[in-house]
This record gives C-alpha cells, sequence and structure tokens, in this order.
C-alpha cells in the first residue's frame, strides 16, 4: 500500500510558488495566504501579484495545476472513487461524526439513517451528509480516519 501522507497538499507546497513577497495586497502573509488558500477561504486570483507580474508567469501555471484537485473535490475536501470501493463499510464504522450520530455504527452495523456521513448502498461508499463531516465549518479538523481505514484506497483527502 502507497503512502498516503505522500499524496496531501500541505500550505508549504502551495507557499513555495507564491512570491513570497508578503506585500499582504490580499490581506495575508504569503504562507498565510496558502494555510487560507488550502482551506478554500481565499482564491488564487486574490493573490495579484501572480496574475499582474510576468515573472510569476510559471508559478501560477504550477500553483493553478496543483490546486485543481481542491477545486473538483467535495466540500470535505475529500474524493471517492466508486470504481475502486469493494464495499467493505470500513469508513462507515471508523468516521467518528457516523458514530457520534448513530453508535451502533461502530459496532459494525450500516447505519439505519441518513443523518449520517457516510454509507455503504449497493456495495459502494455513499456521502449522504457533507455538512456532518468533521472537516467541514464549524470544525475544520484535519480529520482522514476515513481514508486511513480504506484499504482499496477509494477514498482520498485532498488536503
Amino acid at each position: 500500500m502507497k503512502n498516503k501522507l505522500s499524496t496531501r497538499l500541505t500550505p508549504l507546497q502551495i507557499y513555495k510558488l507564491l512570491p513570497k513577497t508578503n506585500c499582504k495586497l490580499c490581506g495575508h502573509t504569503c504562507m498565510s495566504f496558502a494555510i487560507k488558500l488550502l482551506q478554500r477561504e481565499v482564491t488564487l486570483e486574490q493573490c495579484t501579484p501572480l496574475f499582474n507580474d510576468p515573472k510569476y508567469a510559471e508559478n501560477l501555471k504550477q500553483l493553478q495545476e496543483l490546486i485543481a484537485p481542491l477545486l473538483s473535490a467535495m466540500q470535505t475536501l475529500i474524493q471517492i472513487d466508486e470504481d475502486k470501493c469493494i464495499g467493505c463499510g470500513n469508513c462507515v464504522i471508523a468516521c467518528p461524526a457516523n458514530v457520534a450520530i448513530e453508535p451502533a455504527v461502530a459496532k459494525g452495523i450500516n447505519p439505519r439513517t441518513t443523518d449520517v456521513v457516510f454509507t455503504v448502498e449497493d456495495g459502494k461508499i455513499k456521502m449522504l451528509n457533507l455538512d456532518k463531516c468533521r472537516r467541514n465549518p464549524p470544525h475544520r479538523l484535519n480529520c482522514n480516519i476515513c481514508e486511513i481505514v480504506c484499504y482499496s484506497e477509494a477514498i482520498k483527502v485532498i488536503a
């Protein structure tokens, strides 16, 4: 199995491609901007030097490629590849939000309510309530338990 942590996007990867001038035209230092970009609290366009100064053109192109998965991922920054899912239900059982909503899930019972984050339907994982995921505001926790327990690598935490 691959090291899943190596596929995660980090603020430092973004920071290295920013102008690193700390001009604060966006209202942040470059490192703060990188963190907020990763959390999708700002947009790349808010870093005006990247777009206005030709010397940053290559960095802009690289940044756009780097953050493309962020723009396509679900609100929780989790991508699910249903083709890889084997329907084992590990993510359903391990999800702290699922267990808090329906404690019987911790015993290996598929949720009977649709209030949970994950469930298995027709042998495939389904995300039901993105707003219940601990990666979403207001919690914004760096939870990746679903990815860790997914042996088929169908769940990928983007950031």
